[in-house]
Order: structure tokens, then C-alpha cells, then sequence
């Protein structure tokens, strides 16, 4: 969905940006959890119960936060790409104003990525299906379980429960209601659940969680863009926004060989880096400075802070850049 895809810029450099920026101490992975079973109804008390187990890719963003902090206020306030009045007639809901949290979520069906997103906020039925009408021609408005559903052109949105929608193609919408009951496992059960509670991201909600599990697709997408390791086959990335920012990432690699091997990697593209004239222009080079990196066994740890005294301007830098990312993304 064009806002929530423009919107992901951001965990797009997070999850970037902690794929380089990786420093922590040894901690062991958490087994899967015990997938809750049917429920009485639609439960979106955690919006991880929406997303079917068979999801590859996740960000999971806490928009009433970002919209609280100084670090990332002037951001959530543009919009980003600075369409929100498009975004309403074409929704039917401002993302920026009325989402509450988001998970934009990734899934490889038979090689190609399919898209899913599930926003928790205050929405207006007759908004949402009116809008959702209205650009879509022959839509036909129905019901999922107890959940109404506007489908058309190969695209659906619902109302999973009042305060929550999932829109993305039909199959993805009603697997998200499906695993809302409890239906079908939910994510928390899969890799992804996994690396979620490594990170504490369950308990300890941060503004922004990006997790990931890599599929032959996504090295495919990726080959002459990125490049990634051999060995590495997850990876997850969390950031937490208070007086200092903090970028916590966590990779999970085939073996400690492939961790040395990707440290490495890592350490000389952080240099490489440093030297971008373009970094230097932005006034982003110090910040490379808070960042630390290692490996231990198979994983590879990060830590990035970026003291209060330096959040000032980068805001408005990073803006700049989302709107860059946004604007290549149309």
C-alpha cells in the first residue's frame, strides 16, 4: 500500500543502517512460543497475533512514539513524501494522525514478495470502505468471520476489529483475521517470534523493530545493490528513541566462521563509510562514532547511541533522506 510502503523508508534504514551498524553481550536465542490456539474472537491485543507465521520479513513500528520524540516528530509530521491529504481520499485514514502502531510485513510466495499491513488506530468504517470503493472499480464489500471486508482489483482491505485493519491481496487479509483467531499460527510462533524475544522487543516495546528472515528471493533482489554474507540467515534490528537514540541488531549467521567473516566485512564498509563525502556534507559522520561491532560464535551484535546532544538538525537529515528513499520508491 503506497503509505505504508513510503512510510517503511524509515525501517528501511534502520534495517540497513543495523546491518552495518551491529555489539552486545552473548545472550541465547528463545525457543518458539506455543502457538495460543482458536480464540473466541479477533485478539489484537498484540498485533503479531495478525501476522501468519509464514511471514519472512516484519517492521513493527510504534507510530504514537515516533510521534512523541523529538528525534522523529518532524518526520512523522510531513508524512514523509508529504501526500497525506492523498493518502486519506485513497485510504480513507491518515496513517500519520490516526495509526496508533503498524507492522508492514513480508512474506516469498513461489519467489515473489508479497506485501501485508496491519495498522492499530482510529478509523471510520464508512471512511475506509467509501475510499476503498471509490478507487477501486467493481469492489465488492463483504465479511470475513466478523470482520467486514472490501476486496477488488486483486487488493482487500479490512476491519479485523474496530481499531485495526489489514489491508494487502485478499489471501494475506483474511490470513491475517484467520491468525487473529487463533485460527492459524501467528509470528511469534516462527523464526521471526524468535528473534523478537532475543531482543526483548515482546516485553520491552521499541519505536521501531525490524526482523527478518533471508530467503534466496531477497538475495536475488539484493545482488548488485547489497551485498550480503554467505552465512547469514537472519537477522533483527531494534530502535529505541528516549533522550539518546539507541540501534540495537542482532545476525544470525551459518557458523562463527561466517560471523568473523562478516564482522569483517562489516567493519571495513563502517570505514568506507566514514569517508562518503556526502555523509560529511549531512553532517552525519560523527555519528559513527557512538557505533560499536563484534562477533560471537555464529552472531554478530551492534550498537549504535547517538547522544541528545547531537539529535539537533538530524530530524530534518533524515527527512531529507526518506524523502529521497520515498520519492525513488513510486
Amino acid at each position: 500500500m503506497v503509505n505504508a510502503r513510503r512510510f517503511t523508508g524509515l525501517a528501511t534504514v534502520v534495517g540497513l543502517g543495523g546491518l552495518v551498524a551491529l555489539g552486545c553481550a552473548e545472550t541465547p536465542i528463545a525457543g518458539p512460543a506455543t502457538p495460543a490456539g482458536p480464540r473466541a474472537a479477533a485478539d489484537d491485543s498484540d498485533l503479531w497475533n495478525l501476522t501468519p507465521s509464514n511471514a519472512d520479513a516484519l517492521a513493527d513500528v510504534d507510530l504514537a512514539a515516533l510521534r512523541a520524540s523529538a528525534w522523529s516528530r518532524s518526520l512523522t509530521a510531513s508524512g514523509f513524501s508529504g501526500d497525506r491529504d492523498q493518502s486519506r481520499r485513497l485510504f480513507g485514514y491518515d496513517l500519520f494522525a490516526e495509526g496508533e502502531r503498524m507492522l508492514a510485513v513480508g512474506t516469498e510466495t513461489a519467489g515473489a514478495p508479497r506485501t501485508l499491513t496491519i495498522v492499530r488506530g482510529k478509523f471510520d468504517p464508512a471512511r475506509i470502505g467509501a475510499a476503498f470503493l471509490a478507487a477501486t472499480p467493481g469492489a465488492k464489500v463483504g465479511r470475513w468471520r466478523d470482520s467486514p471486508l472490501w476486496e477488488g482489483g486483486g487488493r482487500a482491505v479490512a476491519l479485523v476489529t474496530p481499531r485495526t485493519l489489514a489491508q494487502g491481496e485478499p489471501d494475506a487479509v483474511r490470513g491475517a483475521i484467520d491468525a487473529a483467531w487463533g485460527i492459524v499460527p501467528d509470528a511469534r510462533s516462527g523464526a521471526l517470534g524468535t528473534l523478537r524475544r532475543t531482543l526483548d522487543a515482546d516485553h520491552n516495546v521499541p519505536a521501531v523493530f525490524v526482523v527478518l528472515s533471508l530467503t534466496e528471493g531477497m538475495r536475488r533482489r539484493a545482488a548488485g545493490t547489497v551485498d550480503l554474507p554467505p552465512g547469514l540467515t537472519s537477522a533483527a534490528a531494534r530502535l529505541d528513541l528516549g533522550d539518546d537514540l539507541n540501534l540495537d541488531l542482532l545476525a544470525v549467521l551459518g557458523s562463527g566462521s561466517d560471523a568473523t567473516a562478516a564482522a569483517a566485512t562489516w567493519t571495513l564498509a563502517l570505514r568506507a563509510l566514514g569517508q562518503q563525502p556526502m555523509l560529511a556534507l549531512l553532517g552525519l559522520r560523527p555519528i559513527l562514532d557512538g557505533l560499536s561491532l563484534g562477533a560471537e560464535g555464529a552472531r554478530v551484535h551492534g550498537h549504535l547511541r547517538i547522544p541528545a546532544e547531537r539529535r539537533e538538525g538530524l530530524a530534518d537529515k533524515l527527512l531529507a533522506v526518506l524523502q529521497m528513499v520515498a520519492g525513488a520508491s513510486r
